[in-house]
């Protein structure tokens, strides 16, 4: 009767206390990474300090499996631990780009801007897809690939709201 749901064993009918013992027990594995982390610190502080600036492949692959991280994880650690002397579990980190970050070139950046100020802010507002056809066909012209409608959308709500409005409302 072991998946059955009348079975005394069965995680349902688990009582609150169990439960409350499961649950810290979650906590206990979450409260463990600053110790887990401290002791990659301690790990790689002794090997840098041991083996110097050049690591040996050797080196690295001890590293990896006493910590049990990848060898890519380990060299990121070094040189976080090398530039900041702490250790940073890699779940911790962000993935992707720092939020703001503006990757198109200064060309499609002023043609998107420039667009914006003389097509869409207008006391007759066009439509957030025409004004997303109108830098396509913009780039085109110039020869430059049309950047996406979230870039697009993305450089509109950076202008300020109140000057959006004031610029709609200065060419009546």
């Amino acid at each position: 009767m072991s998946g059955n749901v009348l079975d005394p064993d069965h995680p349902r009918l688990a009582t609150a206390p169990e439960r409350k013992l499961e649950t810290s027990i979650g906590r206990e594995r979450r409260s463990r990474r600053p110790d887990e982390n401290r002791h990659r610190e301690e790990v790689i502080r002794e090997v840098l300090t041991r083996e110097g600036e050049r690591l040996s492949q050797e080196v690295i692959r001890k590293l990896t499996s006493d910590l049990g991280v990848s060898r890519a994880t380990a060299y990121r650690m070094i040189k976080t631990f090398r530039s900041c002397g702490a250790v940073t579990a890699p779940m911790t980190r962000p993935v992707g780009r720092p939020k703001g970050a503006r990757v198109l070139d200064s060309a499609r950046e002023t043609l998107i801007r420039d667009t914006i100020e003389s097509f869409y802010l207008q006391p007759s507002r066009p439509k957030f897809s025409q004004l997303v056809r109108e830098i396509a066909k913009r780039c085109l012209k110039e020869r430059l690939p049309a950047p996406n409608w979230r870039t697009i959308k993305a450089r509109v709500h950076d202008i300020d709201i109140q000057t959006r409005a004031r610029r709609r409302s200065e060419t009546e």
